[in-house]
């Protein structure tokens, strides 16, 4: 059916479009056609919006897997969108809903959240902060939920990780200084680090730590050793 509305709309537009759009016919249009005129406006809007595509993840992908000291990620953010974290934390702070809570008898924290939106960065003193909104989150056991009439709850997280996984994360380009560790790429023998600078590109996939150990599992359209690229596409 929106075919023929659209087809209609664009022959009285063009019918009275000459009328309406001259110096005589100014006054006639400010009067009676300019309100309709917004809708229709607002009808092909709603229209276009509807084939809006979001940007593909590249087909030419490889796998790959990254094992490596943890400082590495210092200093990096992450923009995430349904990204799944559990993980434990030695914490600095907790805010679940607004609401401030101290954990007065509990060093560290056991934090899990599921199709998580927002954002988490670490520093340069690897203190790992959680920044979004989800449907809950579950702090050593106990959910919280959002407010009645709400589908989401805020919540902000920060403290020294103790061991984390965090899934379903996508970045652009991942520069890294100074890496230590063994890195996999597709069918190539494994590579060793010794501080070196790496860039990964297009990641999509895992990212865990346990205690000194950071693990990196997941794919990418290209890898780039000391300025080398170790993998050039299909």
């Amino acid at each position: 059916m929106n075919w023929k509305i659209i087809l209609a709309l664009f022959i009285i537009i063009g019918i009275t479009g000459l009328l309406i759009f001259s110096e005589k016919g100014s006054s006639f249009r400010q009067q009676y056609l300019d309100k309709y005129i917004k809708t229709v406006g607002s009808f092909f809007s709603g229209i276009t919006s509807k084939f809006k595509i979001n940007k593909p993840y590249p087909n030419n992908t490889f796998e790959f897997s990254l094992t490596a000291n943890p400082d590495i990620l210092n200093g990096q953010n992450f923009d995430l969108t349904s990204v799944n974290f559990d993980g434990t934390l030695e914490y600095n702070s907790i805010v679940i809903n607004n609401q401030n809570i101290n954990m007065k008898e509990e060093k560290n924290i056991a934090f899990k959240t599921n199709n998580m939106v927002g954002t988490i960065s670490i520093d340069s003193n690897n203190i790992i902060t959680i920044l979004g909104q989800s449907a809950y989150v579950e702090l050593n056991g106990l959910i919280f939920s959002p407010k009645d009439g709400e589908k989401v709850i805020g919540f902000s997280v920060s403290g020294k990780p103790v061991k984390y996984v965090m899934s379903n994360v996508y970045k652009e380009n991942i520069g890294f200084t100074g890496a230590s560790g063994l890195i996999k790429l597709k069918d190539l023998s494994p590579m060793e680090l010794k501080n070196d600078n790496l860039i990964l590109m297009n990641f999509l996939g895992q990212i865990s730590q346990d205690k000194d150990s950071l693990t990196m599992i997941g794919k990418i359209q290209k890898a780039r050793l000391n300025g080398i690229d170790l993998v050039l596409g299909v």
